[in-house]
């Protein structure tokens, strides 16, 4: 009984909270540092981004192969733009065409009758008529072309100062790219015809070679640089020698 009264009349010491204080949240662990990538387990290389010169330079070439195929279509469009039906007859014609069969060559002076050359190349020959130039020799061959031969008449003209001019005769058509020399520059700030077929100028060099393409055959003109002052008044004394008869 006097234990209870001396609990009950304990006062608490001066100065103690009364309530109990809120717990504090306790801080959350420190952040872990990240584990680095780790790279599969394999013996292929690792595959990177390609670098951005690459790209560029992929660019640059496709470009540049784009603007050589849009230049030799523009060449073969300018050599001859019949309408779509003679076009297609001229197609057939040199799908057909196929030389399986070698000539000799043969070759005579300018002064002798070229005729018979002309009859056994079996297509219109190109020749310059009324030219002041001499006429020294002509010369019938044949050439390896795409697993047959491509026929060839050459014209060999002389001019005063003792520098030739070349004029050629080809068949079949396809095969005008034998007719390329060397490192080749398209001229396109003018125009120009052969016997009225239109034609291209590229210059090499040292020669000028203007090419022609028709149904049959195609055409060149080979100048050299020297007297390329004179091609345009020759071109125009250009015409097509027709064979007595045809193989």
């Amino acid at each position: 009984m006097q234990n209870r009264d001396q609990t009950q009349g304990r006062m608490p010491p001066e100065g103690m909270p009364t309530q109990v204080p809120p717990r504090r949240p306790q801080a959350p662990p420190p952040a872990r540092d990240q584990l680095p990538v780790q790279k599969p387990v394999t013996d292929e290389p690792e595959q990177r981004p390609p670098a951005k010169w690459k790209k560029t330079v992929k660019r640059v070439l496709a470009v540049l192969g784009l603007l050589l195929s849009l230049t030799v279509i523009y060449v073969f469009l300018l050599m001859g733009e019949p309408d779509e039906d003679d076009q297609l007859q001229r197609q057939t014609a040199r799908q057909e065409e196929s030389i399986r069969v070698p000539i000799a060559a043969t070759q005579v002076d300018g002064t002798a009758d070229v005729n018979p050359l002309a009859t056994n190349f079996g297509m219109p020959v190109l020749a310059l008529y009324g030219s002041p130039l001499t006429l020294t020799k002509a010369t019938l061959f044949d050439t390896a072309f795409h697993g047959g031969y491509a026929r060839r008449m050459q014209l060999t003209y002389a001019f005063a100062t003792g520098e030739t001019l070349s004029v050629e005769s080809i068949r079949p058509t396809a095969a005008v790219s034998l007719l390329g020399f060397g490192s080749m520059t398209l001229r396109m700030d003018s125009l120009y015809a052969i016997a009225g077929m239109d034609a291209v100028r590229v210059d090499g060099q040292d020669a000028v070679l203007v090419l022609a393409r028709g149904r049959e055959a195609a055409y060149a003109v080979v100048c050299p640089k020297t007297q390329e002052s004179g091609l345009v008044a020759l071109l125009k004394q250009a015409t097509l020698m027709q064979p007595n008869t045809t193989q």
